[in-house]
């Protein structure tokens, strides 16, 4: 089935992580003996999509299955607001409907989609592309194995019971020891798809939560209604236009009009819009290709043509020009100073 999971709708600008989820980060890198400055620091509400990212990747480094550990961590009480409201549905299937709308008062680290097909649900993630530009590596691998574990880790303390996972799929070519994530997942893995994804029979989302309460659930949506709204309207122009620009440019619709109408917003409010927070649509665009492109030469074995692909750039002759006006270096230059 092909889908574009390559959109996110955050930004590497003002994302986010509500620090009882950064806690489980914490908690797992404490436990495996793991030490940084950044476990002390916080933020008086949250703290960076960037400072978790940077965490983590050091738990990687530091351990085989860290992600695996991080999943395992994460509880209700790691997902603020939303955590409550998972307990007061009356089904997963009604439970499932709410992770989709408010993932993003917990973290702004990817995006959860659902797709149903006879009789079978599947939950896909997908993360931030502006900060793990390549879907396939170790690092999103890891992440996308801590959402998934998290998943076998708090859908029992919903219904009372386990619930049935008949798959469990990675793009991330097959680890040579997965024995150590069957052995907690407990189910069928596979490796090299096209997108991340868990299957569920869709009778699954049927089991009750026996703890439901539909009074307080009505209550905590429209408290989490009222935070997504303040969250949307602190999402400037330049934020929204940052978000929609990685996809875009893939894509090769990022032409002003492309993305004005993406946007819902006519050419000439985006054009006044950029104009009265002092910048313009090409400004941004230099912006968000220079920022891509140096995460796809820093973290990924993409060739020159694939990144100048991916950033909308018709000849790799194009790139390498622009590359050098943003950094004084050539591409293959910025690569051999900035990879390890």
């Amino acid at each position: 089935m092909p889908i574009d999971c390559s959109l996110t709708p955050t930004s590497p600008f003002k994302g986010e992580v509500a620090l009882p989820y950064w806690q489980s980060l914490v908690d797992v890198c404490k436990a495996c003996g793991l030490k940084d400055n950044s476990i002390e620091e916080r933020a008086p509400n949250a703290v960076s999509v960037e400072q978790y990212i940077a965490l983590f990747k050091k738990g990687v480094a530091h351990r085989e299955d860290f992600g695996l550990e991080v999943g395992k961590a994460v509880s209700l009480g790691a997902l603020p607001v939303l955590g409550m409201m998972l307990l007061s549905c009356h089904n997963l299937g009604q439970a499932l409907e709410q992770i989709l709308r408010y993932e993003s008062l917990n973290h702004n680290l990817g995006i959860s989609q659902v797709t149903h097909n006879k009789g079978e649900t599947q939950y896909i993630w997908t993360p931030n592309r502006l900060y793990l530009p390549t879907p396939h590596d170790e690092l999103s691998f890891q992440l996308t194995l801590s959402v998934f574990a998290s998943f076998k880790t708090f859908l029992p303390q919903l219904t009372k019971e386990e619930v049935s996972i008949k798959s469990v799929n990675f793009m991330y070519p097959k680890p040579k020891n997965i024995q150590r994530y069957h052995s907690f997942i407990n189910t069928n893995l596979t490796f090299n798809q096209s997108y991340n994804f868990i299957t569920i029979d869709s009778k699954e989302l049927e089991k009750v939560i026996t703890e439901g309460d539909a009074t307080l659930f009505s209550a905590l949506s429209a408290h989490a209604d009222d935070l997504l709204l303040t969250k949307k309207n602190q999402r400037d122009i330049i934020w929204q236009l940052k978000s929609a620009l990685p996809n875009a440019l893939q894509n090769q619709t990022f032409k002003i009009e492309d993305i004005a109408n993406q946007l819902n917003v006519s050419t000439r409010t985006l054009q006044r819009k950029l104009n009265n927070s002092g910048t313009g649509f090409q400004e941004v665009l230099d912006d968000v290709r220079q920022q891509l492109a140096e995460r796809y030469l820093r973290d990924s074995n993409l060739s020159m043509s694939e990144i100048a692909s991916l950033l909308g750039f018709q000849e790799q002759s194009s790139f390498n020009h622009a590359f050098k006006s943003w950094n004084a270096l050539s591409p293959s230059e910025y690569r051999e100073k900035n990879v390890n």
